[in-house]
């Protein structure tokens, strides 16, 4: 049986989120490193970020166009096989019946072992953000559409084969128990960043990205490493709630 543990390396993945540089924020580091090792990763935007900026000389049509390339170029950079967008409306995001059937027949379609989405309960971090109402819809969505949707035989055989996820790793959390070593990949989670111009102009993101991988690091457990004497933290890390879905065999 699969471990999905920290070092564990699916063969496809798909991550579900809401707005391209959603996924460069949160999950960028590990997607790099699943894709360098071989695993099939599929990006689904749920919207194209079409109401995302305070500079007027974007309308709804030029940014969504915008932003679409920049997620296409981000994902060159973090080796994403695919990028989907589902071009819903930013700020408008709610996780309806027919948006769970999307992403259901995206899963069908690209069957993915392992799903990535951000938490829908995290409401709050600290005392100066309060979480995008898109990102609390897209996670909701996703994970009823991984479960039980796109496993059950009967429902909506019209989106494709039923398909089984095999685990889901939630990010943004306030109860992580994974914590992936990204060490090795934060300069393509920044690089990546850096594509989406439209949200981040000339600022440079790497010390913020930085610093919150080195605290998410610190945060993990110590564990050996392979052949190796006494125990470890990575210097850079993401962190996960890894839901396991996959049965053991009797």
């Amino acid at each position: 049986m699969p471990r999905f543990d920290a070092g564990y390396v699916p063969r496809s993945a798909m991550a579900i989120y809401a707005h391209p540089d959603d996924i460069e924020f949160t999950v960028a580091g590990t997607v790099a490193k699943w894709a360098r090792a071989g695993c099939e990763v599929t990006f689904v935007l749920i919207t194209s970020g079409n109401a995302g900026t305070h500079d007027r000389k974007f309308t709804r049509k030029s940014l969504a166009r915008e932003r679409e390339r920049e997620e296409r170029e981000s994902a060159r950079i973090l080796g994403a096989s695919r990028v989907v967008f589902l071009r819903h409306g930013d700020c408008e995001l709610v996780p309806t019946l027919a948006l769970r059937k999307e992403l259901v027949r995206r899963i069908r379609r690209h069957r993915p072992e392992v799903v990535l989405c951000n938490d829908p309960k995290a409401l709050f971090f600290g005392d100066r953000y309060i979480n995008h109402p898109d990102h609390l819809a897209a996670g909701k969505a996703a994970l009823e559409a991984v479960f039980p949707c796109a496993e059950m035989e009967l429902l909506w055989p019209e989106a494709g084969h039923p398909h089984k996820v095999h685990a889901v790793y939630v990010s943004s959390t306030a109860a992580p128990d994974t914590w992936v070593d990204v060490t090795e990949t934060i300069d393509a989670k920044i690089a990546a960043l850096s594509a989406h111009r439209s949200q981040l102009g000339d600022r440079d993101i790497a010390p913020r990205i930085l610093g919150w991988a080195m605290d998410e690091a610190r945060r993990a457990p110590a564990r050996k490493a392979d052949g190796r004497r006494g125990a470890r933290r990575p210097k850079h890390a993401e962190a996960f709630r890894v839901m396991r879905l996959l049965r053991e065999e009797k």
